[in-house]
């Protein structure tokens, strides 16, 4: 379940990170950071669901690990999330990219621990009852 669901956030968060949205002539990351709430809440979805803070952090080492492979320019000239350009001046489309790929590590670790406090909070009332 970990695996698919770490491919999955992948995918469509990948999907889903380049939509930047304009406020004026400044591009805001919306889609980056929706695609970041969204594999952490998968991560933590996965772990409650396998009762596992585990295999939440697998989830999430899954993801990003697919991000990686999708940063590299392996199949065409240009990678499916962009992480730096030569121009002088960064397109917004880069700051989603980094606000993608780093976010989601931050993400996983909040999932991790929701998911822990949580599995524990649920242990402690077993045994209290």
């Amino acid at each position: 379940m970990a695996v698919i669901g770490g491919i999955l956030a992948a995918l469509l968060g990948t999907s889903l990170h380049g939509h930047v949205v304009y406020a004026g002539d400044e591009g805001l990351p919306v889609g980056a950071l929706l695609a970041v709430v969204f594999s952490g809440a998968l991560a933590l979805l996965v772990g409650l669901w396998q009762r596992s803070a585990l295999l939440s952090a697998v989830t999430g080492v899954i993801t990003y690990l697919v991000l990686g492979l999708f940063s590299l320019d392996l199949v065409s000239e240009v990678p499916l999330i962009v992480t730096g350009s030569s121009a002088p001046e960064q397109p917004p489309v880069v700051t989603a990219g980094l606000v993608w790929l780093f976010g989601q590590a931050v993400a996983t670790v909040a999932a991790v621990l929701v998911c822990a406090r949580v599995l524990g909070r649920d242990r402690a009332a077993g045994t209290a009852a």
